[in-house]
């Protein structure tokens, strides 16, 4: 019976993950109430730290480390694509081709943040330079500053839901995006995990999706 699992455990999430694990907690919490989740919320460079060094059960992040002994099992899907602001002079356009993305400057993620990886993969991959207008430690700064009409920038689509519906950003219309990455729910490798982190890790995994696709 799900309700005789007791326990805490720790779980990281790298910053983006933040808009919609509150969401799962809660959800989790309704099914295990006796379970105690300690939250981390830093970026990816440090929420790999503190994996690496068994100060966090679970991890959730986009891409498993390349360079750590890790279980990472997807559960659900990251679309990430081009946002601007709906007055930006490529909002309107209906086939954007990536090229025309080098002509534009780009609010970015700090050098730690594992969406400011993707993006430079992205641009490495369509061998185009990457125009910085301004470096930001959050997607929310991001977001005011791209609807500011500051640049353009690349988002995991999921943080910008809200924005979307409102009005407020746009995503661009460019071929081959949004790209969907996965999210996925990580812990070291051999590692042990307590009944309580098993029981959040297998949370995740049937349910997650689900629940973070649900409209509200």
């Amino acid at each position: 019976h799900a309700g005789a699992k007791k326990g805490r455990f720790t779980l990281a999430v790298v910053s983006t993950a933040k808009y919609f694990v509150p969401k799962l907690l809660v959800r989790f919490a309704e099914q295990f109430p006796d379970i105690e989740v300690l939250l981390r919320i830093d970026n990816r460079e440090n929420v790999l730290g503190l994996l690496a060094r068994s100060e966090a059960d679970l991890v959730i992040m986009g891409r498993a480390p390349a360079n750590l002994a890790t279980e990472a099992v997807p559960f659900a899907t990251n679309p990430l694509g081009i946002i601007a602001s709906p007055q930006h002079v490529l909002a309107a356009r209906k086939s954007i081709p990536f090229t025309a993305l080098a002509d534009h400057a780009f609010v970015v993620r700090e050098a730690g943040s594992g969406t400011r990886a993707a993006m430079e993969r992205l641009f490495a991959q369509h061998g185009i330079a990457l125009k910085v207008a301004m470096e930001m430690p959050s997607n929310e700064t991001i977001k005011q500053a791209v609807m500011a009409g500051m640049g353009l920038s690349f988002l995991s689509l999921r943080t910008v839901r809200q924005e979307l519906a409102g009005g407020h950003l746009s995503v661009l219309k460019v071929k081959g995006m949004p790209i969907t990455g996965q999210w996925y729910v990580t812990h070291l490798a051999g590692k042990t995990l307590s009944p309580a982190a098993h029981a959040f890790k297998t949370f995740l995994i049937e349910q997650g999706g689900a629940l973070m696709d649900a409209p509200n």
